[in-house]
């Protein structure tokens, strides 16, 4: 039973996480699928003619250059999948508002909810406004190191 419902989580988590990048994935899997296809269609190209012939040392000496482009090809897919990636989570994260904190240094607050305004959720107290607006708790360890800070 447990395992089965850490394989649940496991899958609905994974299914949550690609939710939103399934089609730069599947883009970034075919070109890379497409350069391996198509070096080794090159290579199968190449043993097939007949050895000693020119065209057989001609085709023999772009089997090095055949390699880097399929590489070059694989690296600059997965680099732009990331950037694109990377771009993606920083829109993300500016997205969301900003509040300042005691010290004066920004902190990322949660996403409002939809169809709420903010007006709406100051006129709505429930009991947790204080750390929404920037007030923090403070346990043992802070307190006394802010006792001795002000000494």
């Amino acid at each position: 039973m447990l395992n089965q419902l850490l394989k649940f989580t496991l899958v609905s988590g994974f299914l949550l996480w690609l939710r939103r990048r399934w089609k730069w994935l599947a883009g970034c899997g075919g070109v890379i699928a497409a350069a391996m296809y198509l070096h080794g269609e090159f290579l199968d190209y190449v043993e097939a003619l007949p050895p000693g012939s020119e065209e057989a040392t001609v085709a023999g000496d772009y089997i090095a250059v055949a390699f880097a482009i399929k590489n070059v090809v694989i690296f600059a897919s997965l680099l732009t999948y990331f950037l694109v990636e990377m771009r993606a989570s920083k829109r993300r994260r500016t997205g969301r508002p900003v509040s300042v904190d005691d010290a004066g240094t920004p902190e990322p607050g949660p996403a409002p909810r939809r169809g709420s305004v903010r007006g709406d959720e100051s006129k709505a107290d429930d009991g947790f406004d204080f750390l929404r607006h920037g007030r923090k708790l403070e346990n043992r360890a802070d307190k006394v190191i802010g006792n001795k800070r002000a000494k």
